[in-house]
């Protein structure tokens, strides 16, 4: 582990594997350690990835402000100008979607192309979360936090992955409850999520872009990777079929291969 001062706070990160960077943008409550292995060896095969734990998780600090997407992806973009990376891909998966679409509106020069993962352009113009996932989520919230993270499987993967590979999602425990998600962020974050809106500035999306999403996904439906497909010039859209909100557990060799196939053709002066 690193650590990086960008602007107040201290953040923690990760540069492994060579190739051309990919900057790995994590979603709600989640952290550095939340990819699991499978998909961050194949992607490090082919590329230089730099994952690392947004404010409030993991290692890096917990202020008590600054919890919106903008200001999310403003540490991102400091995090890369810190480490000495001009311009990466950029790989967000659901929050961290939230927060790659920002970085590549505010910043393009630092974008080379972007993957957006089981994510949305904002609640105002999306595919609302069910109402039975959204009040499953909320009692989730108040129980011990193992319980709480055993309930999150429930909603963020399918049953026969819960069944399959129960031993994955145990070591995934395992290493989010040495730093685990203190209750402010997780309500912090949820808050920041809900203002979040770039609807209407997604045509300004210039770097080549993917949408990648699970067919099974119960909290984020699939349908909003249609409406980001329809705002984002130029995207490119691929269903991860059999597979809920963490499809990148559930199927990372096709992962890899659709984000490898993709970014391997992004021009590199895009």
């Amino acid at each position: 582990m690193s650590t990086v001062k960008v602007g107040d706070l201290n953040m923690e990160y990760y540069v492994e594997g060579s190739g051309p960077p990919l900057f790995m943008i994590m979603g709600l409550g989640g952290q550095s350690s939340s990819w699991g292995e499978p998909i961050l060896e194949g992607l490090q095969k082919e590329f230089t990835t730099i994952r690392f734990s947004n404010r409030g998780t993991g290692a890096t600090d917990k202020p008590s402000s600054g919890f919106t997407v903008p200001q999310m992806a403003e540490d991102a973009a400091g995090l890369m100008r810190g480490i000495g990376i001009e311009k990466a891909h950029v790989f967000g998966i659901s929050m961290g979607g939230m927060i790659a679409q920002e970085l590549v509106l505010n910043h393009p020069e630092q974008v080379q192309g972007l993957v957006l993962g089981c994510t949305t352009c904002g609640p105002a113009h999306s595919v609302a979360v069910p109402a039975q996932t959204l009040a499953a989520f909320g009692q989730m919230m108040q129980l011990p936090i193992d319980e709480r993270v055993q309930r999150f499987w429930e909603i963020a993967v399918t049953p026969e992955f819960m069944t399959e590979r129960a031993g994955f999602l145990a070591h995934i425990m395992e290493l989010g409850m040495a730093t685990p998600t203190p209750m402010e962020t997780f309500g912090q974050q949820f808050g920041a999520i809900q203002s979040f809106d770039t609807y209407d500035r997604l045509p300004q999306v210039k770097s080549p872009t993917l949408i990648v999403h699970g067919d099974r996904d119960i909290l984020v439906p699939v349908e909003n990777a249609e409406i980001l497909h329809g705002r984002i010039p130029g995207s490119q859209v691929r269903i991860v079929e059999g597979t809920g909100h963490c499809f990148f557990w559930e199927r990372p060799d096709e992962v890899i291969e659709e984000v490898v196939g993709f970014l391997s053709g992004v021009p590199v002066g895009a």
